[in-house]
């Protein structure tokens, strides 16, 4: 039996709610009767071949698309969104890069639902072109993506591309599938906040990140707010002199960071966090206010992983993977925190350097392995 109407009818009329298009409206863009419409969209006939062209122009989309339909996905599609930014990747069945693109922040909890659903349909039309969306596999883990009802909404939003199948839910879930993948471990994400995850049999405990406001440190937004502190009692003659004072009025073109303060307060954590690259700056040049600052950030790290250690009850090394901004520094980061472990036998630390949106291409290859890292 010819399931071609059917298919075609369900595309089309998908595609046209996607866009908000009544029948009239629809109709009227491409110089033909309502319905005729409603008739394709009933699966009782197909547009004839001469009007294909442009409906699929008026839906913003390919005929292959209309028509198109795959029991196995042909591509894959990796959605990672940060607080920072929103990383889209396109790959094909033998792992080569079609197309990548980076947006802003994705996290609906800092930008809102609407504007996380703007920001992800704007990547998907983007990356995938006018590739079949049928034929695509997708993952979509976003940074409060599952916090709420967040989760449903978002997954609601994305059955309307007809994608070929796809899930969604944290970017935690990126980090841990490309990082541990199914190994035991701990996985510590280090960025504007910070948390811990401890996977057994893979399952996952997680250990901290209760938020900026609650966080005792180690994140780039705790190690900001004590450069800012610290420069401004460095700046009133309260505290160490640091050259993180310079630093700040240069980079901000002020005269003292004080007349600064009220841009920190508007541009919130992100703001904040974005003076962390500084005190790293400062760390190099052999400032010891920069020193303590990083020191005792992550002392709080090294707490954190053995803190998270409580999971594992063998004797054998555990294997702790760090991934996020701020884990780029290394060469850095772990020296301090192997200082301040009171068994520094017990962990091999190791930094993730690769995009965690690969995480998330491991997730569209293997949906059946999206339960596991929820």
């Amino acid at each position: 039996m010819d399931n071609t109407p059917k298919i075609f009818a369900y595309n089309l009329k998908s595609r046209r709610r996607f866009l908000n298009l009544s029948q009239k409206d629809l109709a009227e863009k491409i110089e033909y009767s309502e319905k005729s419409i409603s008739k394709w969209e009933s699966g009782m006939s197909i547009a004839p071949s001469i009007v294909l062209p442009k409906l699929a122009e008026a839906l913003e989309t390919s005929i292959d698309e209309l028509f198109g339909y795959s029991d196995e996905p042909v591509y894959y599609l990796g959605i990672d969104g940060g607080g920072t930014k929103t990383e889209f990747l396109l790959t094909d069945k033998e792992g080569n890069v079609l197309n990548r693109y980076i947006l802003g922040s994705g996290n609906p909890v800092d930008i809102g639902i609407e504007n996380t659903l703007n920001v992800l349909n704007t990547g998907i039309m983007h990356v995938c072109a006018n590739i079949p969306f049928r034929k695509i596999s997708a993952f979509v883990g976003i940074a409060g993506g599952a916090t709420g009802d967040y989760k449903e909404q978002i997954g609601e939003f994305l059955q309307k591309y007809n994608f070929c199948s796809v899930n969604n839910g944290s970017d935690v879930q990126n980090a841990v599938a490309g990082t541990l993948g199914d190994k035991d471990g701990i996985l510590v994400i280090m960025g504007t906040g910070d948390i811990a995850y401890s996977q057994i049999d893979e399952k996952l405990y997680r250990t901290g990140g209760f938020g900026y406001l609650l966080d005792e440190g180690g994140s780039g937004y705790s190690i900001g707010r004590d450069a800012i502190l610290a420069s401004l009692k460095a700046e009133e003659g309260t505290a160490k002199k640091t050259i993180l004072v310079d630093m700040f009025n240069q980079k901000f073109e002020t005269k003292n960071i004080l007349d600064h303060i009220s841009k920190i307060y508007i541009g919130g954590k992100r703001e904040i966090a974005s003076f962390a690259p500084l005190v790293f700056e400062a760390y190099e040049k052999g400032d010891e206010v920069a020193n303590e600052i990083l020191e005792n950030n992550f002392k709080q790290i090294a707490t954190l992983v053995e803190d998270a250690s409580r999971f594992f009850t063998n004797e054998e090394k555990i294997n702790v993977v760090f991934v996020g901004g701020l884990a780029k520094k290394s060469d850095i980061v772990l020296p301090i925190i192997r200082k301040h472990f009171t068994n520094n036998e017990r962990f091999d630390l190791s930094v993730y350097t690769k995009p965690t949106v690969n995480g998330a291409l491991v997730l569209a290859r293997n949906p059946k392995e999206v339960e596991k890292k929820c």
